[in-house]
């Protein structure tokens, strides 16, 4: 039979004060910047910064311009009441965005500001009383002239009414929404000048 044989294998560990014979320095981290990169980068967010103070500082000079919405569905509160000459025929009479349930969503505050950039549909609404079998029409005038004529027949002691005209941007910006009778007779009339931004 043979013999087995056991194989040791004999490890030197330094001691605590003494040095290992075969010793490997500590690695040594070495930072190296890539300045062109560094600089692209600052410049890119010092671009940024300037871009974001530009559009700000512009949006923010004007002091005394209160927020206006720029799209139509959003109602715009009326610090400025519109001049409307009154019949005894007129219960409401106003310039809306909206109109919801044959009801005016809002009031248009006078001059009006709109977009330059998009179309936007403006109401004339008016409600009559005690003018059942008449007609009457809505009429739209731009400097004077007439763009758009409605013709309404009345069929209530009260009656609801509104036309609708499509506002783009124009150099031309002095308008009437008005309502004429059947002889002529300017019932009620709302001059308004349109301010495009």
């Amino acid at each position: 039979m043979e013999e087995k044989k056991n194989i040791v294998i004999k490890i030197k560990y330094p001691s605590a004060g003494k040095k290992a014979e075969h010793d490997v320095p500590a690695p040594k981290v070495i930072t190296e910047w890539n300045i062109k990169r560094v600089l692209l980068a600052l410049s890119g967010i010092l671009l940024f910064i300037a871009a974001l103070y530009f559009f700000l500082k512009s949006d923010s000079q004007d002091t005394n311009v209160k927020p206006q919405a720029v799209l139509p569905e959003k109602i715009v509160s009326a610090p400025v009441k519109p001049k409307i000459e009154i019949n005894n025929n007129i219960i409401r009479a106003l310039l809306t965005f909206k109109i919801n349930n044959e009801e005016p969503v809002g009031e248009i505050a006078l001059p009006m500001k709109l977009s330059k950039k998009s179309s936007t549909s403006v109401y004339y609404f008016v409600e009559l009383k005690a003018m059942k079998g008449h007609t009457v029409y809505h009429e739209w005038l731009l400097d004077d002239k007439l763009i758009t004529r409605k013709k309404v027949n009345i069929s209530d002691d009260r009656w609801r009414t509104s036309s609708r005209q499509l506002f783009v941007y124009s150099d031309r910006t002095k308008w009437t929404a008005r309502l004429v009778d059947e002889t002529g007779q300017v019932l009620n009339e709302i001059r308004f000048n349109v301010i495009y931004e």
